[in-house]
């Protein structure tokens, strides 16, 4: 499985990245600090599964979900933020799950269950 990962603060992406990879240690994960990237690497992969802040620099996780279901119609999004206002807009575009940050293992391992 190919997990992406879209968080434009490089601390937190390389939190991210050890989390993810701790609870799938048998899978590729790939972070990404600009989402225009990310992009790109979907559109050439074959990629499964995505975390995506919503509140990026450039975009927003919104835009960015778009742009990868483009690439990839059954691709799992999970979305990241540090406020819980986000959700219900996040329900609606079909997210697999909306973390609240700080991301910890437990919280990747809930969406992973959940």
């Amino acid at each position: 499985m190919v997990i992406m990962l879209v968080q434009n603060n490089k601390k937190e992406l390389k939190n991210l990245i050890s989390c993810v990879a701790a609870v799938f240690p048998e899978d590729d994960v790939v972070g990404f600090d600009n989402p225009a990237g990310a992009v790109n690497y979907a559109a050439e992969h074959n990629v499964d599964m995505c975390f995506a802040d919503v509140e990026m620099k450039s975009t927003t996780g919104f835009a960015l979900i778009e742009k990868l279901r483009d690439c990839n119609r059954n691709i799992r999004i999970n979305l990241m933020s540090d406020v819980a206002d986000y959700a219900i807009d996040a329900w609606r575009f079909h997210v697999n799950d909306y973390i609240i940050k700080p991301v910890t293992l437990e919280s990747i391992r809930h969406t992973v269950e959940g």
